[in-house]
């Protein structure tokens, strides 16, 4: 009972201590809110409540507001972590359907891109419907380098659950909405790439919010204890790793021009319904080749190659001129396999065992994955594609043991 007596006196003694921890708890706990790295189902349901006001004020429109602020039909509201580039993200489910909701950090205030200007007697002045049509071009062009066909400029212009009049007040506030929707590059990829069926598709917007049908990430493997795992999990890895590599295929070859995923990780591939394909959930950062040469290559200062990177997506410093002036220099394929397959690695040595490194893994495999992640034989972070025949080869080895290890359990 001692110690419990003298507990009020030692934490007296010991208060400014107590209090510098408290501080220090607090603030680290307030920036892992504000980077995103946890969140609270709090914050989701004030998103929602200030989201409903601009309903109920007619500011905010588009086909989820009855549904999500009227009819209360889209409840189970659950915050997501680590979404930096957002403003917010969580889940909720509509009757059979769970979907996620996402937006930019642009639709906190609708000043930071109005689509409207003050004449001088302070009057909201809207652009005509060319006008718009001129601006909407403008910016699938600079974000996306995509010219869009007369259909395409057509879904992007309306948010399709009403048919408001040219210049009515409605019809305005739809353009404001819209506006601040076209900022986001996911919004855009979704609408504009809904038929490649490599992205999560787009069911519908409310205000500055668009919702996307929920897919379920990939899990990492269990980094250590998966280098010991059974043969059927073994199969399993191959199999997701056939997944990843058919996807990376065609965001190279079935695209306008080749995507780069220039913020790569295994949580950010979803497996779509039936389990045969992947999708990639995280767009913010997937970027046409020319978007991401501008993003590594934009004439900023540099005294190193890493100045130069755009998360995955990297690039050399010119040591003549000390400027950011080249395009990537690698490719999807590289940073898979450096990240994801081969894992963490060391001087050459793997320390964090990847999706393909397992006991498993013939040497064949092994001696492939390296060639893939490192190319060019760097020290540090590699800076070269992955060659074509590289690509193949690895291509190749796996698919057939993906067939030999389905036969074996099928």
């Amino acid at each position: 009972m001692l110690p419990v007596r003298r507990l009020p006196g030692i934490l007296y003694q010991r208060r400014y201590a107590i209090l510098l921890f408290a501080v220090i708890i607090f603030i680290i706990m307030y920036y892992m809110l504000h980077w995103g790295i946890m969140c609270t189902n709090i914050e989701t349901w004030q998103h929602v409540n200030k989201l409903c006001r601009l309903h109920q004020k007619g500011d905010a429109v588009g086909s989820l507001c009855k549904p999500l602020c009227e009819d209360k039909q889209i409840e189970t509201l659950t915050c997501h972590a680590f979404h930096a580039g957002k403003e917010a993200v969580f889940s909720a489910n509509w009757e059979e359907n769970r979907m996620v909701f996402k937006a930019s950090r642009r639709a906190k205030n609708e000043l930071v891109d109005a689509v409207y200007w003050l004449d001088s007697q302070g009057k909201r002045r809207y652009p005509s419907e060319d006008d718009f049509s001129g601006m909407i071009r403008d910016v699938v062009s600079t974000k996306l380098n995509l010219s869009i066909s007369n259909g395409q400029l057509q879904r992007l212009s309306r948010l399709g659950y009403t048919k408001s009049k040219e210049g009515s007040a409605l019809r305005q506030i739809e353009m404001q909405n819209l506006w601040i929707l076209l900022q986001d590059n996911e919004y855009l990829c979704s609408v504009l790439y809904s038929d490649r069926d490599v992205f999560p598709q787009l069911l519908g917007t409310c205000g500055g919010f668009f919702a996307v049908e929920y897919v379920e990430p990939v899990q990492p493997a269990s980094s250590v204890l998966s280098v010991s795992d059974g043969k059927e999990a073994w199969a399993s890895r191959i199999r997701l790793a056939v997944l990843i590599l058919d996807l990376l295929e065609e965001l190279e070859t079935n695209m306008p021009e080749p995507f780069h995923l220039c913020d790569i990780k295994i949580t950010h591939f979803g497996m779509a319904k039936g389990g045969q394909r992947l999708k990639f959930l995280d767009l913010d950062s997937v970027l046409p080749r020319t978007i991401a040469n501008r993003a590594t290559g934009d004439g900023s200062h540099c005294t190193k190659h890493e100045d130069c990177d755009f998360f995955d997506c990297r690039s050399r410093c010119n040591e003549a001129t000390s400027r950011c002036d080249l395009p990537v220099t690698n490719n999807n394929f590289q940073v898979v396999c450096e990240k994801l397959f081969l894992g963490w690695t060391l001087s050459g040595t793997v320390i964090l065992p990847g999706l393909l490194m397992s006991q498993h893994t013939p040497s064949s495999l092994a001696s492939l994955l390296r060639q893939c992640a490192n190319p060019d034989s760097d020290a540090g972070s590699s800076r070269a594609a992955t060659p074509d025949d590289i690509r193949h080869r690895l291509y190749t080895t796996i698919t057939e043991m993906d067939q030999m290890l389905s036969s074996e359990f099928n």
